[in-house]
C-alpha cells in the first residue's frame, strides 16, 4: 500500500464524510449521498474528488459500483475507529471484514433467521444458525437478528444477492431508512418513506417501498398493510 499524498482541505472533507458514514453506518455513502452533502451540481465533482483520494493513495474504488469506495488510509479524526472493524475486504462498502480469532476481544451471536427478498415469503431455516458480528455494528443486541438477502431489488444501495443484513426489530421507521417490512405474508427489503396519498381528499397517508433498482418501482400500500419488521442496521458480505 503506497504512502498516502497530502490532501487539500476539501479533499479531507470529502474524505472524512465518507469515513464519518462507514462508522455510523458500516457501509459507504453513495454517490448521491456525497453529492447530496456537500451540494455539488454534478456526479463529475463526486468522481473528480473520488479520483483525487485515489490517486493519493486515500480510498479504492472497486467495479465502479456506487457503494464500493474502500478506505485504505483514514483522516487523523477518525483514523482509530476506521482501522478497527469497518473497513471492507475487497472494497465493497458492505463487506465487513471480521477480526481474526486473535483479534476477536467481543464478537456477537446473532440468529440468522432466514432469507428474505423482494416480493416473496420470508424463507425461514429449519435449523439454528448464528452470525458472528462486531458490536459495534449492531445498536441493540437483544433486539437484533440477520437475515439473508435474495434478489437485486436493492444493489444501487449495495445490497447484493447472498449479503447478510442485520436487522433491529421494531415497528416504526423514518423516511429514508432501509427495512424489512411484511405485507400480507411476503417480505421485501425496501427504503421507507410516508408520503401524502395524492388521491385522498383529506390528508391521508401511502407508505412508499422504494427499490434501489432503477429497472424496478416503488411499491405504495396504506399504513395498515404494512407491518414493519425492523430497521436495517448492517450488512455482512462474505467471500
Amino acid at each position: 500500500m503506497k504512502q498516502p499524498l497530502p490532501l487539500t482541505e476539501k479533499e479531507k472533507a470529502v474524505l472524512e464524510f465518507i469515513e464519518s458514514q462507514i462508522v455510523e453506518n458500516g457501509f459507504a455513502p453513495s454517490y448521491q449521498e456525497i453529492k447530496d452533502h456537500f451540494g455539488f451540481a454534478s456526479f463529475n465533482s463526486v468522481q473528480n474528488y473520488l479520483k483525487q483520494l485515489t490517486s493519493k493513495g486515500y480510498v479504492q474504488i472497486a467495479n465502479n459500483q456506487k457503494r464500493s469506495i474502500q478506505v485504505l488510509h483514514s483522516s487523523q479524526a477518525v483514523q482509530q475507529l476506521v482501522q478497527s472493524k469497518v473497513i471492507s475486504k475487497t472494497g465493497s462498502p458492505r463487506s465487513l471484514l471480521l477480526p481474526t480469532p486473535g483479534e476477536r476481544e467481543e464478537v456477537l451471536n446473532l440468529p440468522l433467521l432466514g432469507r428474505v427478498a423482494a416480493g416473496v415469503p420470508l424463507e425461514a431455516f429449519d435449523h439454528d444458525e448464528f452470525v458472528q458480528v462486531p458490536p459495534n455494528l449492531v445498536r441493540n443486541p437483544t433486539k437484533s437478528y440477520a437475515l439473508k438477502v435474495k434478489g437485486s431489488s436493492m444493489i444501487e444501495d449495495g445490497i447484493f444477492d447472498g449479503d447478510i443484513i442485520l436487522v433491529q426489530k421494531q415497528a416504526s421507521a423514518s423516511n429514508g431508512e432501509i427495512i424489512v417490512a411484511s405485507i400480507e405474508n411476503e417480505s421485501t427489503v425496501k427504503r421507507f418513506f410516508l408520503q401524502p396519498d395524492p388521491e385522498a381528499k383529506a390528508s391521508g397517508k401511502l407508505i412508499e417501498l422504494r427499490p434501489a433498482n432503477s429497472s424496478m418501482k416503488s411499491m405504495w400500500y396504506p399504513p395498515d398493510q404494512v407491518d414493519i419488521q425492523g430497521v436495517v442496521v448492517g450488512l455482512i458480505r462474505k467471500f
